[in-house]
């Protein structure tokens, strides 16, 4: 069963954390008796770690095949206010125009869960009510607007290589969020220990039951109908509106005015590259049908149209959501993509293609939200496919990430493609070593090779010409 631990800042003692009322570390814990402690060299494949030191850079080498939380925690701890708050604008976290009617709230997150909540008052102090949520329980609060509080807290210690701390994070009275500070660690130690605990049990848990998942991966990519002129046809003229079924149309909001300009696909999810690949074209031929027209163009990618950002999202069910893998599909997936997508595309960060966008599915599996329409080719998309496969497959063995290198993640945001070509050969060695690379490799390989040459793709072709349909 997997372990967690936590480092402090000694390899030669690790603190067991208990996840059983039975474990003796709970006994330790409670009659006041020092936790279980273990040198690092007793940490196995598949445990996990959670740095807890603001002195020391826990060193993850020493540790293959371990999940280690928060290994960012002793950077995150020193960065200054200026250095987050530049961090937080490139994701799109805060600035824009003055939030009005402001509340404050100061949200503590475990590994993308809310474990409290409470709010503050204008002089910076807990005001006097029960918190939002319970600590031992934890939980999302059901009003829209504090679960946009929530996912702002989460994103704004994923954006510091944090997994676990506080955020405080102001809402408007039209609904905006902003984050204005956040730290590693909880300050209530009591809900801490109850939270690592809860971490340690979920984490056993998924662990054990992992070799019995079947993984599979399914998506919703989008695409656009453009007329001659240049303009958008709204996709609701020919699928309705609303998402429905394996084909629709999908919602954007423009002043007061909901609009479904945007063409989704929903194709039944598969195990292969090849097999989702196949759904996809056929739901394409389905589509095909129903649209008449035609001289409208079918469009894909990022932004094939200016201002109307598209999305090629990926659905992975059978494998645990957790940090580890978000930022694995942001080096593996998200990273490449970026490097061969259309120029034009720059334009959709930061308001979409957010680092780590995700959103929990009802049916146990997630959403992972990042990456641009790949429709625009049957290559793009199985190369998508494939490199999230392999991440969820490879989560434990695949130790470059470097989603959690500064110098990338500001390269991504900014386009810089030249500066993020430099993660290209880490990326490939890593991939290569793994024991699924040989299946995925035909469908992997010429996207990386077309990152390096500088190949992009053409957001302003038909995706009917690469798809086979008929135009």
């Amino acid at each position: 069963m997997a372990s967690t631990w936590i480092w402090r800042g000694s390899y030669d003692r690790l603190e067991s954390v208990a996840h059983s009322p039975n474990d003796p570390d709970i006994a330790g814990e409670r009659s006041g008796k020092p936790l279980r402690s273990q040198p690092w060299t007793e940490v196995a494949a598949g445990d996990a770690v959670i740095a807890w030191s603001d002195a020391r850079t826990i060193d993850c080498s020493r540790f293959p095949g371990v999940w280690v939380l928060n290994a960012s925690g002793h950077i995150a701890a020193k960065q200054s206010d200026a250095e987050k708050l530049h961090i937080w604008r490139r994701a799109g976290l805060c600035g824009g125009p003055p939030i009005e009617s402001e509340r404050l709230f100061r949200v503590g997150i475990v590994h993308l869960e809310p474990v409290e909540m409470q709010r503050i008052d204008a002089m910076g102090k807990i005001m006097p009510s029960k918190p939002l949520l319970a600590g031992d329980t934890g939980g999302w609060p059901e009003d829209p607007a504090l679960r946009r509080v929530v996912r702002t807290a989460i994103s704004a210690l994923y954006t510091l290589g944090l997994d676990i701390g506080e955020a405080e994070v102001a809402l408007g009275g039209d609904g905006r969020t902003a984050v204005r500070a956040a730290w590693p660690k909880l300050r209530d130690t009591r809900l801490e220990a109850a939270s690592l605990r809860r971490f340690a049990a979920w984490h056993a848990a998924a662990g054990a039951g992992a070799a019995d998942r079947e993984l599979l991966i399914g998506a919703d990519p989008e695409f656009v109908l453009v007329t001659p002129a240049g303009k958008v046809a709204a996709a609701s003229r020919f699928f309705g509106a609303g998402i429905g079924g394996a084909a629709g149309a999908d919602a954007v909001l423009v002043g007061r005015r909901l609009l479904y300009p945007v063409a989704e696909l929903r194709p039944e999810p598969a195990d292969s590259p090849a097999a989702l690949a196949a759904n996809v074209r056929r739901l394409l031929q389905r589509a095909a049908d129903r649209i008449s027209e035609p001289s409208l163009r079918w469009a894909a990618g990022a932004m094939p149209v200016p201002g109307l950002a598209l999305g090629g999202h990926i659905h992975l069910s059978g494998a645990p959501l957790t940090s580890r893998l978000l930022r694995l599909l942001d080096s593996y997936a998200a990273f490449p993509l970026a490097l061969v997508e259309d120029p034009a595309g720059r334009a959709r960060r930061p308001r979409y293609g957010t680092l780590g966008d995700f959103r929990q599915q009802p049916h146990g599996g997630f959403e992972y939200r990042t990456l641009p329409s790949w429709l625009v080719s049957p290559a793009a998309a199985k190369a998508s496919f494939a490199l999230a496969l392999l991440c969820a497959r490879e989560a434990l063995k695949l130790s470059y990430i470097p989603a959690l290198e500064e110098r990338y993640v500001e390269a991504y945001y900014a386009g810089d493609r030249s500066e993020l070509a430099g993660c290209l050969d880490g990326l490939a060695a890593s991939i290569s070593a793994t024991s699924s690379y040989r299946e995925l490799a035909p469908y992997i390989e010429p996207l990386l090779e077309a990152a390096r040459r500088g190949t992009t793709w053409d957001e302003s072709s038909d995706i009917r010409v690469k798809w086979r349909l008929p135009l």
